[in-house]
């Protein structure tokens, strides 16, 4: 269980030196040689050793396989920074079985970019090396991100402290300005003595840190001082004067016996720490102090902003993300303490290894919460289109109680987009549901809701992290259903359009209802209390058969709806009355008034007087009515009757007949 400080950490400032005999640097690399494990790490050299000891492995001729960290079988591989016994930097790796060999990654600097180069199938550590995709888990870091992003999330694991080792009483005691004015060469001597400043390679996060902390940067340090190996005091403490950035629980370790010997002979020939005096103190603080014979932390100095630091076991955020698609649930157990769930490197005998390689255990190793330490970084790869995708083109479609995605994937990038990532909150900002989907997949429906306000977000994701979210914002209701019934209706008489709406979920529909033909509204009306109107439609629709649509509104619970429906309408039956006399002299002319009717509608069109079959005379309605001048008629008696030719809206009709006579 995590607690804050299992090691001891005493405020005294002593200056020691190493005394105890050590033996010589041991292998640390996964053993028996050709052991491959399932969580492959590389990096940092300052908490190569202890992992190596958390992973079980043999450190310092100690072996570590009674405490080895595991989760579900999955065990740790921990490569040194440089090769084992040889000290090569040069030296090759092969993490997986069958897997290529690669140059061993020296550093934190390198180790990420490892990391990074395994995700995105890349050549490390560059076009002449070799692919590693897939070959690394996990990199050791002493420091924090050099890349902004979100690919990478560096977990903390101890608070160690960079110190300065020193050979000589003259640099007992150091400041940050003289430090500072050392190291960008405007400071060659202290207190008599020729000051010989020595940094760690490139790409060391001891490195890194501590010009940060005396604020140089590599562009600003004197480019004449020797580069040496990180954490290795027998290589860079040579002469009286030299100083050089050392991880203070790397020298604990090493001259406790715990890690491998690379610094004893040079404490024995007076190589020490340095007490340093911290940004607002008056007095020095010593990095450590000797607790029954063993050299202890000094939690003043580890606390301190200036020269303690975190170090952290970097992962892809991706794979430590329980709701996501590469979810590594290895990874998360080993390394991971979320909530009540606590990682395997927080173990009592886990931290009880930790704080004997000189590290601080303290309460927020493990978190992967950002205000607790935690901190995110992008994938650290220069000359790479690293950018993240765009919004995708969504749309939305309702249903009952659900709410439908779709959308159209974004432009590609320099990485190829891996996944998306959809969310749907709530009206509160509280999140529903998560669901990752593959690059291949573009829709996705979230269904079982609450009627409510949502807003639901699409995301695409390449190996560097999340692009820019695609959003909607709206209501989910339950869903309606709407049918409609209508019969065959000649012009002029009020076609009926009988609805009715029902709704999910045992609500009733209220609201309007709207009738359409084309784009034209022909009728509206509102539902009754079961659901149901009918609505009259205009009598003066065109005589053919329509597809009238039907919508629904909907309402505060329920989604819109809609129908088609068919409506024929016919040519109306006209009615033909008529006036003419009974008699007429043969000398004059008769005159017909033909009157032509019809529901709804007033006729227009030509009326035809025959006798027999011969149209003896005609005339055009004008508000349904003709009068007709006949011609002369012969004696005698003369039977007629009136037709109507019809038109485009009433049917043609022959009238009754009648008969005129003509004296």
């Amino acid at each position: 269980m995590r607690r804050m400080r299992l090691s001891a950490a005493m405020v005294a400032a002593a200056v020691v030196s190493g005394t105890l005999a050590l033996a010589s640097p041991a292998s640390a690399d996964p053993t028996p040689a050709g052991t491959f494990r399932q969580l492959v790490g590389v990096g940092s050299d300052t908490t190569q050793d202890v992992l190596n000891a958390l992973a079980g492995d043999t450190v310092n001729a100690k072996s570590y396989a009674a405490t080895a960290v595991t989760a579900d079988g999955a065990g740790i591989a921990s490569y040194d920074a440089i090769e084992p016994g040889t000290g090569s930097t040069t030296s090759t790796i092969t993490t997986r079985s069958g897997g290529a060999a690669f140059l061993r990654p020296n550093g934190s600097g390198n180790g990420r970019l490892a990391l990074s180069m395994s995700l995105t199938g890349d050549k490390f550590p560059n076009s002449a090396g070799v692919a590693v995709k897939g070959q690394i888990d996990f990199a050791r870091s002493s420091s924090g991100p050099s890349a902004s992003g979100s690919a990478l999330t560096y977990i903390p694991f101890a608070r160690d402290a960079v110190g300065v080792a020193v050979r000589g009483t003259a640099l007992n005691t150091l400041t940050v300005a003289q430090l500072h004015d050392i190291y960008a060469g405007s400071l060659t001597e202290v207190n008599g003595q020729t000051v010989h400043p020595k940094i760690p390679q490139s790409g060391s996060g001891t490195r890194k840190f501590f010009l940060a902390a005396i604020g140089l940067t590599d562009g600003t340090i004197s480019p004449s001082i020797p580069v040496v190996q990180e954490n290795q005091g027998n290589a860079a403490l040579t002469e009286d004067g030299a100083l050089v950035p050392f991880s203070v629980g790397s020298w604990i370790a090493q001259n406790n016996g715990i890690a491998p010997d690379y610094s004893t002979t040079a404490a024995t020939a007076g190589g020490h720490l340095a007490s340093v005096v911290l940004p607002g103190d008056t007095g020095a603080t010593s990095p450590v102090t000797t607790v029954n014979g063993k050299l202890t932390p000094v939690s003043g100095y580890y606390e301190n902003s200036t020269f303690g630091r975190d170090v952290y076991n970097v992962v892809p955020s991706r794979a430590i993300d329980p709701s996501g698609l590469f979810f590594d649930k290895a990874l998360y157990d080993v390394f991971v303490t979320s909530g009540t769930h606590e990682a395997a490197l927080a173990s009592d005998s886990a931290e009880s290894v930790i704080a004997s390689f000189g590290f601080m255990n303290e309460s927020y190793n493990g978190s992967v919460n950002l205000a607790k330490h935690a901190k995110l970084g992008g994938l650290e790869e220069s000359g790479v289109d690293l950018s993240t995708p765009a919004a995708p083109a969504l749309k939305t479609t309702l249903g009952d109680a659900s709410v439908k995605l779709s959308w159209t994937a974004p432009a590609a990038t320099g990485l190829p987009l891996t996944d998306y990532r959809v969310t749907l909150t709530g009206s509160d900002g509280a999140v529903v549901a998560v669901k990752d989907l593959p690059a291949t997949t573009t829709s996705y429906a979230f269904t079982g809701l609450a009627v409510g306000t949502y807003t639901a977000t699409v995301t695409g994701a390449n190996v560097n992290g999340s692009g820019t979210a695609a959003s909607w914002t709206g209501a989910v209701k339950y869903a309606s259903t709407t049918k409609a019934t209508t019969a065959t209706t000649a012009y002029g008489v009020t076609p009926k359009v009988a609805v009715t709406v029902t709704g999910t979920h045992g609500v009733v529909p209220s609201g309007k209802v709207t009738v359409k033909d084309g784009s034209t509204v022909v009728g509206t009306g509102t539902l009754n209390s079961s659901g149901k109107v009918t609505v009259n439609v205009s009598n003066h629709l065109k005589v053919a058969t329509h597809t009238l649509s039907v919508s629904y509104a909907g309402a505060t619970k329920l989604n819109a709806s809609s129908a088609s429906v068919s409506l024929k309408i016919t040519k109306a039956t006209p009615a033909i009355s008529k006036t003419a006399p009974a008699t007429i002299s043969h000398t004059a002319r008769a005159k017909v008034t033909v009157k032509v009717t019809a529901t709804g509608t007033t006729p227009a069109g030509t009326v035809r007087i025959y006798q027999g079959t011969k149209i003896i005379a005609s005339g055009t309605l004008s508000g349904g009515k003709v009068t007709i001048t006949l011609p002369k008629l012969s004696k005698g008696s003369h039977t007629l009757h009136a037709y109507y030719a019809g038109s485009s809206t009433v049917n043609a009709r022959s009238g009754a007949n009648f008969v005129i006579k003509s004296t």
